[in-house]
């Protein structure tokens, strides 16, 4: 400890030998932090600074710093001696690596630049460590900016001395995972990530003998390195990325050419377009894409209805085959589609706004979740939000899916049973289509998205959170469970893309649904009979695995997250209650045909029992967050019916609003700016957790968490997901679209 406050006061006095030197820098911050300056003035007092002589001073001050001898020196030299002991024992450490780390702390001892800036970029013990700042970043772009030379003095034939180089290096930056004390952990605190910036040259398992080395000089006898990591700042491309950029470049030409196409030739050829109607293949059903189009998007030209005719028509030019697949590419045919606010007479249009809110809902809360890790103040904030009524919903967020859950079931079932009236049962769906319809919309964005991010993510950026293999090197060996839908069934540690887990279940959902729409239509008796009974096994099959798990009720507050995971969170027979909630709901608007059956105190009573439901299962736990941890018995219970309870109050929304008792609810979701968000949902889900990534993981220091920079983060989380929803819809998704509805067209003529 004496070193260290000899180090401190002794910094403390070479700043205050610089003042003077200093003067234009404190009026800087006096101006910055005091007023506001236009642009113009702030130009003119940068330029007015002589940077270079600031640079020089702060230099100054890190070799003044170093200058008390028996200090850093004595350290150095210790480490210098143990370094040469290492050699002599041929450790494991490369020639390389121990040649430079002795340069680097030569140059130190004889105050080169090069290596006071190695120096000044390795972190220091920083302030925050009882808030939970378990992670100490250092400086990266300093490290990684160090060009050393090393150069040694040899006598000349005329007396003279000359520096000849014998090596030249560059920085880089390693980040080693250092033993916590014990003491810390009973927080949960197994290490600390320290960022230090050795020579290049020296690899990860060179750093770990290297700093375990210096660990031992300075006393630490217990524990070690477990774990290096450092940072690769020039990367090499990999036949995989090579070969995604050609196919996205094709992409773009294919996407730019059928955009000129549309607007130069065949606008100018055909200025008068004629209007047909666009049902799906003829026939399929056109609702929200048509049969079971999945439940995150809108589908452009088709809409849920409450009558009998499609409302909707498109105006296309009368064009052939090979003109429809290219204009299936087009921009501004598609973009046309998307951002049009238009919908159809008695359309279920609180959907689009439904949408819309639960994946921002979905979007806050891993604008939380996947920061965490690089939150500098993560005790005081974590202990905060669980003690805010406020930040419950954000706890809570997990609900958000499974309103996904109800308006898919409700859908295919409303939509299915509608088309199976018109043709008198079975034989009027073509449940070929139904299905290949369904994987053909859902699978090309996913499967395109999953080619672009998983080759190439490891190349966009860098930083020391930055992963040099990418986010899910599991892509490689697991791709394939993901196009089969079956991911959600491994284990998480082979998951690839872990929030599409999602898209897994959904699709699991929607390949039985028949089992329950034929005798639904059929009999309906027997067909609620199978609902009940499928409800009530995910019942007993999720008590009984949350009650012998001991699992607590929230995955949030368990100690056993990933367990909580594996085991309920992603798997179908866990999540399926809220699907068969909306099947019920889809079934009671195709008996009652989306007509008001219900007198106003009725429906002035479902409000409130919905209401009250919706938020006790929201803010049920407030209590077991202060401290207060359920019994194991009522834990499982409320693991066991929240969700479908969840399920019940949505379902009881979207009903109410399709029979005329939504009230200003039903006007609110069905907000025309709604339309187009609804339609980029799907894309906004695929992309959002990969700018999250992209965005946590560039960070060169940790986040300080408040309301106002978590509110912040997620307005740009949500408005980037949406921009880069619309580019993969108009890259991906409609261009599939259109050629689906190109090619079903063709084969009905032919």
């Amino acid at each position: 400890m004496k070193w260290n406050v000899l180090s401190l006061l002794h910094i403390i006095t070479s700043v205050t030998f610089l003042t003077k030197a200093q003067l234009d820098g404190r009026r800087y911050l006096t101006e910055g932090f005091g007023q506001v300056e236009s642009f113009e003035q702030a130009v003119q007092r940068i330029n007015s600074l002589n940077i270079k002589s600031k640079q020089e001073s702060l230099q100054q001050i890190l070799t003044n710093s170093l200058d008390h001898k028996g200090i850093d020196l004595d350290t150095m030299a210790a480490f210098l001696g143990r370094l040469s002991q290492l050699k002599a024992l041929d450790v494991n450490v490369s020639e390389t690596c121990f040649n430079r780390t002795e340069h680097y702390l030569g140059g130190l001892m004889t105050r080169q630049i090069w290596a006071l800036r190695m120096f000044d970029a390795t972190t220091k013990l920083p302030s925050g460590i009882l808030d939970g700042k378990m992670i100490w970043t250092g400086s990266f772009d300093e490290c990684t900016k160090v060009k050393a030379t090393v150069q040694i003095k040899v006598n000349g034939t005329d007396n003279t001395t000359h520096l000849v180089p014998t090596d030249q290096f560059d920085g880089q930056y390693c980040m080693p995972t250092v033993p916590a004390p014990k003491s810390m952990a009973a927080y949960g605190v197994s290490g600390i990530y320290v960022g230090i910036c050795v020579p290049a040259g020296c690899s990860e398992e060179d750093v770990k003998g290297l700093v375990n080395t210096f660990l031992a000089v300075l006393g630490v006898k217990e524990g070690g390195v477990s774990n290096v990591n450092c940072a690769q700042v020039d990367k090499t491309w990999t036949s995989d990325a090579i070969a995604v950029v050609c196919v996205t470049g094709a992409f773009v030409l294919l996407v730019a050419i059928a955009t000129i196409y549309d607007v130069v030739i065949q606008h100018k050829e055909s200025p008068e377009p004629t209007v047909i109607s666009v049902p799906y293949g003829g026939q399929n059903i056109t609702a929200n894409g048509s049969v079971g189009d999945h439940s995150l998007r809108v589908d452009d030209y088709t809409q849920l209805v409450n009558n009998t005719a499609n409302p909707y028509v498109k105006k296309v030019n009368q064009a052939g085959t090979l003109s429809k697949v290219i204009l299936a590419f087009s921009v501004y045919t598609n973009g046309a589609k998307v951002l049009n606010t238009k919908q159809g007479s008695g359309a279920l249009t609180c959907v689009n706004g439904i949408r819309f809110l639960s994946l921002s809902w979905v979007i806050w809360g891993h604008s939380y979740a996947f920061c965490f890790t690089f939150v500098g103040n993560i005790g005081p904030i974590f202990e905060e939000y669980k003690n805010s009524w406020t930040m419950q919903p954000l706890w809570s967020g997990t609900f958000s899916v499974d309103t996904f859950f109800v308006m898919s079931g409700l859908l295919v079932t409303y939509l299915t049973l509608r088309e199976m009236k018109k043709g008198s049962g079975r034989f009027r769906v073509n449940w070929g289509l139904y299905y290949f319809h369904r994987f053909w919309r859902l699978t090309p964005p996913y499967m395109l998205v999953m080619m672009v991010y998983v080759p190439t993510f490891y190349l966009w950026g860098n930083g020391p959170g930055w992963p040099k293999g990418g986010i899910d090197p599991n892509c490689k060996n697991y791709w394939w469970a993901n196009i089969l839908y079956i991911n959600n069934l491994l284990d998480m540690s082979k998951m690839c893309m872990g929030w599409s887990w999602y898209l897994a279940n959904d699709m699991q959902f929607f390949v039985i649904s028949p089992l329950i729409l034929f005798p639904l239509f059929w009999k309906e008796l027997i067909g609620l009979v199978i609902l009940l009974i499928l409800l009530l096994g995910s019942f007993i099959a999720t008590g009984v695995l949350a009650n012998v798990n001991h699992l607590e009720p929230s995955s949030q507050y368990s100690q056993q997250s990933q367990e909580y995971m594996e085991i309920l969170y992603m798997k179908p027979w866990t999540r399926i209650g809220p699907y068969l909630v909306g099947m019920v709901a889809g079934y009671i608007l195709y008996v009652t045909e989306c007509k008001p059956k219900l007198n106003w105190v009725t429906a002035l009573l479902g409000w409130a029992v919905a209401t009250a439901a919706g938020l006790a299962v929201v803010y049920g736990l407030h209590d077991v967050y202060q401290g207060h941890p359920l019994s194991n018995d009522v834990s499982a219970l409320y693991i066991t019916v929240s969700r479908t309870v969840w399920g019940a109050c949505v379902a009881w929304v979207i009903y109410a609003c399709c029979t005329g008792y939504g009230g200003f609810v039903n006007t609110l979701m069905s907000w025309g700016a709604f339309v187009p968000l609804g339609r980029l949902t799907y894309c906004a889900y695929l992309v959002h957790p990969v700018i999250m990534y992209f965005v946590y993981m560039s960070r060169r220091t940790l986040i300080y968490a408040t309301d106002v920079s978590m509110t912040y983060f997620f307005f740009g989380h949500l408005v980037a997901a949406y921009g880069c929803a619309f580019v993969v819809s108009m890259m991906f998704e409609a261009p599939m679209m259109g050629l689906e509805k190109a090619i079903l067209n063709r084969d009905k003529s032919a």
